[in-house]
């Protein structure tokens, strides 16, 4: 979900305080008992706020979301300087289905928006066959026993730092492809979401090069 908004505004603590109360009402349409906590921590170049929480899905994966957020000194924007997404099958401790991680700055030459899988494809094959029921595809599924190497260690881009998937996309993708079970209302929830955080994005990328934006309008 969007972190910069359409104009900044507010110190850290209140724009900090503002994005986790959106990540919580998110959090509710899917699960009553969500819970999404926020601390202070201190990042690399600046003070910052830790914002994460969980989400369970009854007799499905958990997702777990972090975020390492601060104030942008330029732009006065909310900002993020790492975020993970995990998807656990089972009980929170184990070890992620798979991951997404963004990192504003990398110390060295993953690609700074990536997605890491941790399991066997047996694991894999398990956590869909006994998951959900609520998707033509989880319906559809048919069962693979095939075993597949580890490949956590790989990092798979995705979409760099400005089109890097969101919460709700990440919530979607297990209501689809697991079978979560999801109301209309909180659906439509998600997909405004990603509608927002899409516009956001642009935005951002259009401050960041005006002048291939203005190009882009004279075609």
């Amino acid at each position: 979900m969007a972190v910069n908004r359409d104009h900044p505004g507010g110190s850290l603590e209140f724009q900090a305080e503002r994005f986790a109360d959106h990540l919580g009402k998110i959090s509710s349409f899917l699960d009553e008992n969500s819970s999404v906590s926020i601390e202070s921590v201190v990042l690399s170049k600046a003070p910052g706020k830790r914002i994460s929480g969980r989400i369970a899905f009854q007799g499905n994966p958990l997702v777990l979301f972090d975020y390492r957020v601060f104030l942008d000194p330029e732009s006065g924007f909310l900002t993020v300087d790492q975020s993970t997404f995990s998807v656990i099958r089972g009980h929170e401790g184990q070890e992620p289905l798979v991951r997404w991680d963004y990192i504003r700055s990398p110390r060295s030459n993953i690609p700074c928006a990536h997605i890491q899988i941790h399991s066997h494809g047996d694991e894999w094959t398990h956590a869909l066959l006994l998951s959900g029921h609520h998707s033509r595809r989880a319906c559809r599924r048919i069962k693979n026993e095939a075993r597949t190497p580890r490949i956590a260690n790989v990092h798979f881009p995705v979409g760099r730092r400005r089109f890097r998937p969101c919460l709700e996309e990440i919530l979607l993708f297990v209501i689809d492809e697991f079978g979560a079970a999801c109301t209309p209302q909180a659906r439509d929830a998600l997909h405004r979401g990603i509608r927002e955080w899409e516009k956001i994005q642009l935005r951002a990328a259009v401050r960041h090069d005006r002048t291939a934006a203005l190009e882009a309008l004279e075609e």
